[in-house]
């Protein structure tokens, strides 16, 4: 697969300082609600973050993938 032509097909999910190279090449990137904590210190944040952190936001975010 060539992932830089595909990159549109995913969503990618982090929650730190060191996911902001995938914030940065994905177009739907999402942070959890926890990732905030870390603002300061992302160069690249995710596009979306959600209202629940962790795992709960994980879920949150697959609910709202499954709604459509």
């Amino acid at each position: 697969m060539d992932l830089d032509a595909e990159r549109e097909r995913f969503v990618f999910v982090g929650d730190s300082p060191n996911d902001a190279p995938m914030f940065e090449f994905f177009p739907y990137a999402v942070g959890v609600a926890n990732v905030q904590r870390f603002a300061d210190r992302i160069d690249t944040p995710p596009r979306y973050v959600t209202t629940r952190e962790a795992g709960a936001g994980f879920a949150e975010l697959a609910e709202l993938l499954a709604a459509g």
